[in-house]
């Protein structure tokens, strides 16, 4: 076994941040404890951040020597696709972070546990996107969802909470239960727990029955952490229960682990391979039609269901199954065989779909953190009217709906329109046609929230004082905003950053 942690240096700063975040629990009196820990998570991602931006690693952190001739076994490498999902993961935590800190401020107990939770999901983030072996990808995984079971429930004085860490619960066992059984399958399949051998055994075409069944069960388990229709029945009530902090989480870093796994999947497993005689092999036929079907199918039902909610965060579950169909398309972009294209541009183009949405998701759950801190009740009470009690609240979660919808010059139409761009140059066109289509019908119902915090009509809004927005949130909002219009204007950089982790990941194929 050969082991190079030095590649693991920002993992361990992150980990060693969360043991940090419990000390002022027990050194601190109950009026400094929220800040402190508060300040010592957001230090250790910080670090990490600055390490993976200047200091990359590079290179194998795990790898177990082989026996009679075999290859070595990889299990965790640092290469440009896990830097980007790292950098990304941990940007995105510090923004969660930032989040979290009126909501937190609010408990009367349970400040360290709450932010060592979070940075410990986090770091399981991280690990996920440097996984070579269903082992690791298993683990790392569960580290992510294990800690995610906790914070749903944390609230746990209170029903709505506590139901939603139940049902994330069970219905995240039995996603675990099949990805465990399709990562048996697999390994009675192949004789390996490695992607290479995974690999070796799609492109040697004709895959088993046992292979092609683990395969599907292997998806299936991650497309429950996508959040894909049929596997989607835990996210309208979870995201509405749990608290918003913690739904900020699920919308964007969580739902980040199951899409690094599936590219890394896919890269082997579903990308089209070409035999000597410079033929498709037919199963990539049957893996971009069923990834084209559940995209479409997962891009409908998030739309259409997030019409008539009159909830703000039940909205956005629903928002949040529709892009899960997007990148679904992605997904199918990629699994797709085009004579003259590669699979580099999908994988780029989900990349900095990633990213945008993930940043839009966190201003617009920092503006719902905002507004339930100075109503004191639920989120979506005090959006009606909010144009009249605090313009920058309602501009800034004005900005984050547009995003969401695609609507230029926003990162969230940049992020979109590659997507689609990816799929048409697949031949896609049909999928393509109800991409575009459901930006429209997006457009309705994010816009029918954006009147009714500026042009409310009829009944005033709920009446009360201004609300006011903690300088620290207001910092938050005002850098969420200039990056979503920065990923709209001048989205080149975030691009090349996503297109280069790309090429990383199907450099070796």
């Amino acid at each position: 076994m050969r082991l190079e942690l030095q590649n693991l240096l920002p993992e361990f700063l992150v980990a060693g941040a969360g043991l940090a975040a419990l000390l002022p629990e027990l050194l601190l009196p109950p009026g400094r404890r929220a800040a402190a820990t508060a300040w010592t998570s957001f230090a250790g991602l910080l670090a990490a951040l600055l390490v993976i931006v200047f200091a990359p690693p590079h290179g194998t952190a795990l790898a177990v020597g082989g026996t009679g001739g075999e290859p070595h076994v990889t299990g965790w490498v640092s290469d440009g696709f896990s830097l980007y999902c790292r950098g990304a993961t941990a940007f995105v935590g510090l923004l969660l972070v930032l989040l979290a800190m009126p909501y937190t401020r609010r408990l009367d107990r349970g400040h360290g546990e709450f932010y060592a939770l979070l940075l410990y999901a986090l770091l399981g983030v991280m690990l996920v996107a440097g996984v070579t072996d269903l082992l690791s990808l298993f683990v790392c995984l569960e580290l992510v969802t294990i800690m995610a079971y906790i914070l749903a429930a944390y609230k746990r004085n209170d029903l709505k909470s506590t139901e939603a860490g139940m049902k994330y619960l069970v219905v995240g066992a039995v996603s675990t239960a099949v990805l465990l059984l399709g990562v048996a399958f697999v390994y009675g399949a192949t004789g390996s727990l490695s992607l290479v051998a995974l690999e070796g055994a799609v492109a040697a075409g004709a895959p088993s029955a046992f292979l092609v069944v683990g395969l599907a069960l292997v998806l299936i388990g991650l497309l429950f952490k996508v959040g894909g229709v049929p596997f989607h029945v835990w996210i309208p009530d979870v995201y509405e229960g749990a608290p918003t902090p913690v739904t900020g989480f699920l919308s964007t870093a969580s739902k980040a682990a199951g899409l690094i796994l599936l590219l890394r999947l896919g890269a082997v497993a579903f990308a089209p391979v070409l035999g000597a005689d410079g033929l498709r092999d037919p199963g990539t036929l049957s893996w971009a039609f069923l990834l084209g079907v559940l995209a479409l199918v997962t891009l409908l039902f998030g739309v259409l269901g997030a019409v008539p909610q009159r909830g703000v965060k039940r909205m956005l579950a629903y928002s949040s199954i529709g892009h899960a169909g997007y990148l679904l398309m992605g997904l199918a972009a990629l699994a797709t065989f085009a004579p003259g294209t590669g699979s580099q541009e999908a994988v780029g183009a989900l990349l900095f779909y990633l990213l945008a949405y993930s940043v839009t998701a966190a201003t617009a759950f920092a503006a719902l953190v905002a507004i339930g801190a100075a109503q004191r009740d639920q989120p979506g009470l005090g959006v009606r009217g909010l144009a009249t009690r605090s313009p920058f609240l309602a501009l800034a979660l004005c900005l984050a709906l547009l995003s969401l919808a695609g609507v230029p010059p926003m990162g969230g139409f940049v992020a979109k329109f590659l997507v689609l761009k990816a799929v048409v140059s697949k031949g896609l066109w049909l999928l393509a046609a109800f991409g575009a289509g459901a930006v429209v019908v997006s457009l309705y119902f994010y816009l029918c929230w954006v009147k009714e915090m500026f042009f409310p009509g009829g009944e005033t809004a709920p009446a009360g004082v201004p609300v006011r927005v903690p300088p620290l949130t207001r910092g938050l909002l005002v850098l969420g905003m200039v990056l979503m219009l920065g990923m709209g204007v001048a989205f080149g950089p975030f691009f090349e950053w996503a297109d280069g982790a790309a090429r990383s990941l199907l450099a070796a194929r």
